[in-house]
């Protein structure tokens, strides 16, 4: 039942949609529309999802459609939005980084937060959870981004603690910069 709503939601946004589908929000904006971001994602949307990992691409699509989130997607399936364009060096594999971020369940709990700690996490490309790694070699030093992280590029079937339960897709608010 909850597919058939997401297609319905989704058809209805691809309905909607001038003919101008690339059609991005502008800095300033406060929200894209909706129909926009539908027709920008359902292209990666699964008719009849088998596996947890098409169970969580829909997930994370219908997130980004609730939540007006205008995403980009890496070639294993993390969408994130840009809101601060990193214009610093190119992240690679090894490199060192410094992020602040918060985590959060797809419901809204938070799980985890530099910001509240008031220290970010340093570590090199290549030692995070594979959604950050993937993310990471996209973009450069100074972006801002929310990240949607599928399970099985989180902490899949594990889970971590009593804090992230198995096959969790995750939400990030990430800022990286070099070190």
């Amino acid at each position: 039942m909850k597919n058939v709503l997401i297609l319905i939601v989704l058809g209805l946004g691809l309905a909607s949609c001038n003919s101008s589908s690339n059609t991005k929000a502008r800095p300033g904006d406060e929200k894209v529309d909706k129909a926009i971001v539908a027709s920008n994602l359902y292209q990666y949307y699964v008719s009849n999802p088998q596996t947890i990992q098409d169970k969580d691409n829909n997930t994370l699509i219908a997130y980004a459609v609730d939540k007006n989130m205008d995403c980009k997607r890496t070639p294993n399936g993390v969408y994130y939005t840009v809101e601060k364009a990193g214009n610093g060096e190119n992240f690679i594999l090894g490199s060192k980084v410094s992020a602040d971020y918060s985590g959060y369940l797809l419901d809204g709990t938070k799980f985890d937060s530099s910001y509240d700690r008031g220290q970010p996490l340093k570590f090199n490309v290549g030692r995070m959870i594979q959604g950050w790694n993937e993310w990471l070699m996209e973009v450069n030093s100074g972006t801002k981004s929310t990240l949607l992280i599928p399970s099985h590029m989180a902490y899949g079937k594990r889970g971590f603690g009593n804090s992230i339960p198995p096959d969790s897709p995750l939400v990030f608010e990430v800022e990286v910069a070099a070190q």
